[in-house]
């Protein structure tokens, strides 16, 4: 990775450096508790398992200056590099100054805004983004500055589309990825992250990515590892403060497939007599699946359901997102449910959780814990999908 010129304005002040002679044997040295702790001074790990972790991580890196001046910091004074606000953009300047049209595109189909690449077809979509962050925390409006006057590298962003709804850092070809419909919801205490904020995190990965690999060989408990906790615990916090929502307590959750870079509700739309709605809160209904069919499930909702006017369809992946379930969990519940001709209830409840009751499929496991005749996921509405792989270097 190329050092930063000196006269370019950095999102953070460089690290203190590691004092001479300390290395990275001196930061992996480790003292053991009577409860199976281990401590590298003010640096805790529960458990060895976190320890040999970190050192592996650790030794990967291989002791280089930045690495050496993070762990030196973490370990003396238990405070993690990065969380403060990232340095403001000079006075006086704009999101309409930074978002000013870039002329023509390159041979590629990039706009170039400085140091920041931009594909022309998405364009429009990101300045929607980029204003949204922007009005609602001067981080955005100094991010956005700070990937224009990058240095050395530029950097770029693209707009995610429906097929690729994950949000995510990619250090290695140091590209961020974000898009104007997801946001993430914490499985830990509910808390919803908008799309917004969801950007803004990952603009934040891009600003600190000269300490990301020694953070994220940092166990930190329900964030993850210490990058994450920076982020979460940092911008993302004061973020979400902005907006009035409650920060999340954990990087344990799944993708919420919204309507707008300010959604906190899953999208989710019901046709019935033909007309198709969007699913506003609160809402609740009980039926039995009749038939899944072209990405659709559809519910009868009074008397058998063969009548149209009894029916009422969901769109079967809105309806996973809105849960939180992998594809197949989702096609699996709803088709043990409806060969065995079970009542649901799906509810959109007010604070945005999408979530569905069963309890004949509850009462089947209970009484048959160790499987049932038809595929069926353990009942946990609202539950985390199952974690996509992810690439090294690749921040969510």
């Amino acid at each position: 990775m190329a050092e930063p010129k000196p006269d370019v304005l950095q999102p953070y002040a460089p690290n203190e450096p590691a004092p001479k002679g300390w290395t990275l044997h001196d930061a992996l040295k480790y003292t053991k508790d009577e409860d199976g702790r281990y401590h590298c001074d003010k640096l805790t790990f529960e458990n060895k398992k976190e320890y040999d972790s970190f050192r592996s991580a650790q030794l990967g890196i291989g002791g280089t200056k930045e690495q050496l001046a993070i762990l030196h910091q973490v370990e003396t004074t238990g405070k993690l590099p990065g969380e403060q606000p990232l340095a403001p953009a000079p006075p006086g300047t704009t999101v309409d100054q930074l978002l000013a049209h870039p002329g023509k595109p390159d041979e590629k189909g990039f706009y170039h805004l400085g140091t920041l690449r931009v594909q022309k077809d998405e364009f429009e979509k990101f300045s929607e983004l980029q204003k949204n962050i922007c009005g609602k925390n001067p981080e955005g409006l100094a991010a956005l500055y700070h990937m224009e006057h990058a240095g050395d590298r530029p950097v770029t962003f693209r707009v995610s589309g429906d097929n690729d709804r994950d949000a995510r850092y990619d250090l290695e070809t140091n590209t961020i990825h974000a898009n104007p419909n997801s946001g993430a919801r914490d499985k830990e205490n509910g808390a919803m992250a908008p799309p917004g904020t969801i950007a803004l995190h990952e603009e934040v990965h891009w600003a600190g990515r000269n300490g990301l690999p020694t953070l994220k060989g940092i166990p930190y408990g329900a964030l993850d590892d210490a990058e994450e906790a920076r982020v979460v615990n940092g911008a993302e916090a004061r973020d979400m403060e902005g907006r009035g929502l409650p920060k999340r307590q954990s990087h344990d959750g799944y993708l919420i497939s919204g309507r707008g870079i300010d959604s906190v509700t899953p999208a989710v739309s019901v046709t019935r007599n033909g007309v198709e709605r969007d699913v506003k809160a609160p809402f609740e209904q009980s039926g039995r699946v009749v038939e899944m069919k072209d990405g659709k499930v559809t519910l009868a909702v009074r008397g058998d359901g063969t009548h149209p006017d009894h029916q009422m369809t969901f769109k079967q992946e809105e309806l996973g997102l809105a849960m939180g379930q992998d594809a197949a969990s989702t096609s699996a519940l709803l088709r043990g449910a409806m060969n065995h001709k079970d009542t649901m209830t799906f509810k959109l409840t007010n604070d945005g959780r999408m979530v569905y009751e069963n309890p004949a499929q509850e009462r089947r496991l209970h009484d048959h814990p160790q499987g049932v005749s038809f595929p069926e996921p353990m009942t946990n509405p609202g539950a985390a999908a199952a974690a996509p792989r992810v690439p090294a270097g690749v921040e969510r």
